[in-house]
């Protein structure tokens, strides 16, 4: 029999699932977590409003009415209560501490503080396990794997500027400078929108590295890190452009991009080329090409040999 204490409470049992009523819910939930507890204490705790020897006779009456309703005593003892030896749980597992509800749902007072410490500590802990899965893929290079245990931690933490920065590095590290910049832009908006504050010290000098380098090649599997993803080449003078070309892409709009000769076009629709890794077709074409036909370039190209 295991019992399912995260999001709809129950029993899972041979003939199938059983949920459980809320104080059920809350008196299994604390045997299994805190272990073996004195009935009386289990009795103040789930009914604080009630005299002892109230509270002892709603305990008493609540244990007769869940088995009753299982069929099996999932609590055994007398003095000391525990859950009986038999009895598995999901604690372990990823999903909130008795469903969504809030601990007065349950029982008022101490176990309300208690299970939104519990809470706390779960989530803390799940957490911990992401942020260190996060950094062994981010060491092996596995960049897709990395940025989907650091989706899950902007989920889990929404207005966590640590989240937002390790979204922004591993998509740059990964060559996808563009979606580096666009991780930026819902940092600074969650952060405007949600507490009215603007991004640290730490997030802005991020942004500023992204911003002051090219965007690296996507990232293939390799044994070691290619030189220009740890330190990509420099675009000087060319940072707004480039991010205006990466915004059209983005949005999949048209770009301009005019000049002078020799000021570096070609190079910077190369480099887009390349940052697009084969999503892009190249064509060159100068002026007069238009007045030729297949035959005619060629002919003029044997003429100009010989």
């Amino acid at each position: 029999m295991q019992l399912q204490l995260r999001q709809s409470p129950g029993l899972l049992g041979k003939v199938g699932f059983k949920p459980l009523a809320a104080l059920d819910a809350a008196l299994l939930t604390w045997l299994a977590i805190e272990g073996p507890t004195p009935r009386t204490r289990l009795a103040q705790l789930l009914w604080p409003d009630k005299d002892l020897e109230a509270a002892r006779n709603s305990l008493r009456q609540r244990l007769f009415q869940l088995r009753r309703a299982v069929g099996v005593d999932l609590v055994v003892g007398a003095n000391v209560l525990s859950l009986a030896p038999e009895v598995t749980h999901d604690l372990e597992a990823a999903g909130p501490l008795l469903g969504e509800a809030s601990g007065e749902d349950f029982a008022a007072g101490e176990f309300a503080a208690w299970l939104e410490a519990q809470r706390a500590r779960h989530h803390e802990r799940a957490r911990r396990a992401l942020a260190e899965g996060a950094d062994r893929a981010e060491r092996a290079q596995a960049w897709p794997g990395a940025l989907a245990l650091a989706q899950e931690l902007l989920l889990q933490s929404p207005l966590s500027e640590e989240a937002h920065r390790r979204i922004m590095r591993l998509h740059y590290l990964a060559g996808d400078r563009a979606a580096a910049l666009l991780a930026f832009d819902r940092c600074e908006k969650v952060l405007k929108d949600e507490v009215g504050a603007r991004p640290s010290a730490e997030t802005l000098a991020l942004l500023a590295t992204v911003e002051a380098n090219a965007a690296a090649p996507r990232a293939r599997p390799l044994p070691a890190a290619r030189p220009t993803l740890l330190r990509p080449p420099r675009l000087i003078g060319r940072e707004k452009p480039w991010r205006v070309l990466l915004e059209a892409v983005d949005a999949g709009g048209v770009a301009l991009l005019e000049g002078e000769a020799g000021l570096g076009k070609s190079r910077l629709l190369g480099d887009l080329a390349n940052h697009l890794d084969g999503a892009a077709v190249s064509l060159n074409a100068r002026p007069g090409d238009a007045l030729y036909g297949e035959e005619g370039i060629a002919g003029n190209q044997e003429s100009n040999r010989q």
